[in-house]
C-alpha cells in the first residue's frame, strides 16, 4: 500500500507548482492525491483553500514563458475598482510580451496583444501591463461609467492633512497617449469620452457616479479635494464634492460610516459646516439603492438653490 506523505506547512494553504513539490522532498505521485485539485497544468491546490490573486498571478506568470497579466487581472492588481462580475471572474487574464499567441491553460483567459516596452510594468515581481495600458484595454469590456471610475482611480492624487495621501498611478496625459497610439482599438470612442469626464481627486466609484449624475442634471461642476476652512484658515472639513460659490458640501457615506466612532466624527463635521455657513448634503448608500444616483442628485440641486444658485431656463 502506497503511503501518502502529508504536505509540508509551506504548501498546505496555497497553490504550488510540481517543481515546488519536488523541492519540498515529495514524490511525483503525491500530485495525484485526492486532497489536491489540478488548478492548471503543473499546478496543484489543496481542496478548500482560497487563493490570493497576487500569489496566483505570480505562479501562473512564472510557469508561462513571456506571460504578462492584462485587462481585468492587471486592473485588480493595480487596485482598480471593477464591477461585481469582473471582480468575481476567477480566470486570470494573460497575454504574451511578443504577441505571438494566446496563453492557453486551465484557469487562464489568454489574449493576443501587441505590447511595447512602455506598456510593461511589474507589481511585487509580477509582470503586468502599465496602469495606462490596462485602462485602455478595459475600454473594450467595461460599461462607460465604470471606465470613467477606472480612469479616476488611476489618475487620483490627494494630499491631505489627515489620513492617507494618494499618489497617482499614471497621469491623464498617459491615458491620452494610449488613446492616440491605438486609434483602432476596441472601445476607443468610449475611452475618449470617458477621459473627457475623468477628474483628479475622485476617491471612490460612488463619488464618480455621483459626479456624473450631477453633470447629467446640468448642475454646476463640483470641486474635488476641496478643504473647508474657518475664517482663521483652520481646516474644518474635506467634503467629497464641494460647491464653494454656493457653500454646499456633499459627502457620500458608505457602510463604514455605520460605526459609532465614524458617526461621532460625522456629527462634528456637520456641526462645523453649519456653524461656518455651509449647507451639508449627506448621500447614503441606502438612498442610492432606493432612488439611484439621478434621484439623490435632487437633494444637491435643492441645496444649491438654497445657497443662491439660480437654474437657467
Amino acid at each position: 500500500m502506497r503511503i501518502t506523505p502529508p504536505l509540508p506547512i509551506e504548501l498546505q494553504a496555497r497553490s504550488f507548482t510540481l517543481a515546488e513539490q519536488r523541492a519540498a522532498g515529495l514524490p511525483d505521485h503525491r500530485a495525484w492525491n485526492s486532497d489536491l485539485r489540478i488548478a492548471s497544468r503543473g499546478i496543484r491546490v489543496p481542496w478548500g483553500r482560497e487563493q490570493d490573486l497576487v500569489h496566483t498571478a505570480r505562479l501562473l506568470t512564472s510557469i508561462s514563458d513571456g506571460a504578462v497579466c492584462c485587462r481585468e487581472t492587471a486592473a485588480m492588481l493595480w487596485g482598480c475598482p471593477l464591477p461585481w462580475d469582473a471582480q468575481h471572474d476567477f480566470l486570470v487574464h494573460l497575454t504574451r510580451t511578443d504577441g505571438t499567441f494566446r496563453p492557453q491553460r486551465r484557469g487562464v483567459r489568454g489574449h493576443r496583444m501587441v505590447l511595447v516596452e512602455s506598456d510593461l510594468s511589474s507589481i511585487e515581481g509580477i509582470p503586468v501591463t502599465t496602469p495606462a495600458r490596462t485602462w485602455l484595454d478595459l475600454a473594450g469590456v467595461l460599461p462607460f461609467e465604470d471606465l470613467v471610475a477606472a480612469a479616476d482611480h488611476f489618475i487620483c492624487s490627494q494630499t491631505r492633512s489627515f489620513g492617507h495621501n494618494r499618489i497617482p498611478l499614471c497621469s491623464a496625459d498617459d491615458l491620452k497617449t494610449q488613446i492616440d497610439r491605438h486609434t483602432g482599438a476596441r472601445g476607443i470612442r468610449k475611452a475618449r469620452a470617458a477621459l473627457e469626464l475623468a477628474q483628479v481627486g475622485a476617491d471612490s466609484v460612488p463619488e464618480t457616479r455621483l459626479r456624473l449624475a450631477i453633470g447629467r442634471a446640468f448642475l454646476p461642476e463640483p470641486v474635488l479635494s476641496y478643504v473647508v476652512c474657518d475664517p482663521f484658515g483652520r481646516e474644518l472639513a474635506w467634503p467629497d464634492l464641494a460647491f464653494p460659490d454656493f457653500k454646499v458640501a456633499v459627502n457620500y457615506d458608505g457602510g463604514h460610516h455605520l460605526s459609532a466612532a465614524q458617526k461621532e466624527h460625522d456629527i462634528r463635521r456637520e456641526a462645523l459646516l453649519a456653524a461656518n455657513g455651509w449647507i451639508s448634503v449627506v448621500i447614503t448608500v441606502e438612498q442610492v439603492r432606493e432612488r439611484g444616483y439621478d434621484g439623490v442628485v435632487r437633494r444637491i440641486r435643492e441645496a444649491l438653490v438654497r445657497g443662491g444658485w439660480a437654474p437657467r431656463g
